[in-house]
């Protein structure tokens, strides 16, 4: 989960979100560093407290970076889940068509057809580019899982025999990965976690920019690249823990190869 703030700024694009997080880290520096000039023009602050100030500001960089390392690895990890479950529903959905070659009667054909179609709906969800369409594509899901469970309980009913049943698991591992893909595709870095990561960037550039008003300089150069790998790495951890937005999406080649395997058995 992301802020809605900055859900609606990727969906304008990566740049456009990279440039507004560089605007927002860029006016948290300069009003520390406008604080700091007061302090200095107020004589408000001695070389003994310039000294802690560093300190603690380095302590708040620290801890910052450690945020920001901490939000990398959830949004990796939920990315990771959802790649490794796009194969393994592709490997279900391949296991559960070619048992259906097994089936005697005209139920085997039927089943198989209807999986060929649960394979693109699996795959139109993958792609889908919006949140939008999943509604539409869940129930698409469901309605296939039941058409293909009714043909299936007539199958096993009428030859309950080891293929039947291996049939049937098939059809429930394929079933079961489909939720666990919706559950992976819904699930992102903890809100908790991205707001003190935005909120922390705010505060401790600000009092990095602090630092540098006591000492009466800006370093425009070296702020610029800082503020600008902070903004970067913060966007990196959006796009990977959305993933219908921006350019890190999951491939989704195990499923048109899958689809495209169909044709050649």
């Amino acid at each position: 989960m992301i802020l809605p703030q900055f859900r609606d700024l990727l969906e304008f694009g990566l740049l456009t979100a990279a440039a507004a997080l560089f605007l927002f880290l860029t006016l948290a520096m300069e009003a520390g560093f406008l604080v700091g000039r007061r302090m200095v023009i107020k004589r408000l602050a001695t070389t003994q407290e310039a000294s802690s100030i560093s300190t603690l500001t380095a302590g708040m960089l620290g801890l910052l970076a450690f945020t920001l390392s901490l939000s990398i690895g959830f949004a990796q990890n939920r990315y990771e889940a959802r790649r490794d479950l796009v194969l393994a529903e592709a490997n279900a959905i391949g296991t559960a068509w070619l048992r259906t070659k097994l089936i005697d009667g005209d139920e085997g054909p039927l089943i198989a057809a209807k999986i060929e179609d649960y394979a693109k709906a699996r795959l139109d969800f993958t792609i889908a580019a919006s949140d939008v369409d999943i509604p539409a594509l869940a129930l698409r899901t469901n309605a296939l899982q039941d058409d293909i469970w009714r043909i299936t309980r007539v199958v096993a009913h009428r030859s309950p025999n080891p293929v039947t049943t291996a049939l049937v698991n098939a059809l429930n591992d394929m079933f079961d990965l489909s939720a666990s893909q919706r559950f992976a595709y819904a699930s992102g870095v903890p809100n908790a976690l991205m707001l003190a990561l935005y909120f922390g960037a705010l505060l401790a550039i600000g009092a990095l920019g602090y630092q540098f008003g006591l000492a009466g300089k800006r370093q425009v150069v070296l702020s610029s690249l800082l503020l600008l790998m902070w903004s970067g790495g913060m966007l990196l951890i959006v796009d990977l823990s959305q993933p219908r937005m921006g350019d890190i999406r999951v491939d989704s080649e195990p499923l048109v190869w899958t689809i495209q395997g169909f044709g050649q058995k």
